[in-house]
């Protein structure tokens, strides 16, 4: 049943944290063990990760390694990026707890503003994109690969904000090529141009620092690639307020 804080904001105080641990009760999965929320407050609104893991009996765990939550990565990520300036969550606090059948973290961020890049068509999408790219060729000279490089984690406002750092892992040349083939294949999916494609292709380039692959020849190379397009797992966070 213990519960162990990992990471709190100096400016989170205990009376705030309190109301929070109230509304954490209203969360709804939006699949298995998993819950994303806006909450709105006096102060602004901020954003809440939770993920539960069953737990099963010790006899059929002998063998294998502890759990390790994604969402401890994502806060340790998050708060070298906050540090850096990079255009990320702002993270607040991160938690674990052990209850009797599972294990539940808790990751909570400061809310950013915008809507997803995979939302957008047109003339947003076109710029959207770019900005995008951007935002991936500056984390990839930061040395860090995002290792789930979907449209969906991108945020759209007058600038750009990166998301969801759960896989994210030390950058290293295929781990970028990785990075730039999903987004890339997915934006093409949502309708993006060829010539599109190479204005954020040479986005991406002009942010990496010293690239370490050729952007624009692998768009060449898979210009003729079909995508399987799987349905989303992405719903819009739930919206909760917290108590006057």
């Amino acid at each position: 049943m213990g519960k162990l804080v990992v990471f709190q904001k100096d400016d989170l105080g205990q009376s705030q944290i309190r109301a929070l641990t109230q509304v954490f009760q209203g969360l709804v999965d939006f699949s298995p063990g998993r819950a994303v929320a806006k909450i709105h407050g006096e102060d602004g609104a901020v954003f809440v990760k939770r993920y539960r893991r069953s737990m099963k009996p010790w006899w059929k765990r002998l063998f294998r390694k502890p759990y390790h939550s994604p969402l401890f990565d994502e806060a340790t990520v998050l708060a070298k990026l906050h540090e850096l300036r990079y255009p990320s969550p702002e993270p607040l606090m991160y938690t674990e707890s052990h209850r009797p059948g599972f294990h539940e973290s808790l990751l909570l961020t400061r809310h950013l503003p915008g809507v997803p890049l995979a939302t957008l068509a047109g003339q947003e999408l076109r710029s959207g994109a770019c900005l995008s790219l951007a935002l991936l060729g500056r984390l990839h000279a930061l040395g860090i690969a995002h290792g789930d490089c979907n449209p969906y984690n991108f945020l759209i406002d007058t600038e750009a904000y990166v998301l969801d750092f759960e896989r994210s892992v030390a950058f290293t040349e295929a781990g970028g090529i990785e990075d730039f083939k999903k987004i890339m294949l997915r934006l093409r999916a949502l309708g993006l141009g060829n010539s599109d494609m190479n204005a954020a292709a040479t986005a991406y380039l002009d942010n990496a620092g010293v690239a370490t692959f050729d952007a624009h020849a692998l768009l060449a190379e898979w210009r003729d690639e079909v995508l399987l397009v799987k349905p989303t797992r992405w719903r819009p966070p739930q919206e909760l307020h917290l108590p006057r």
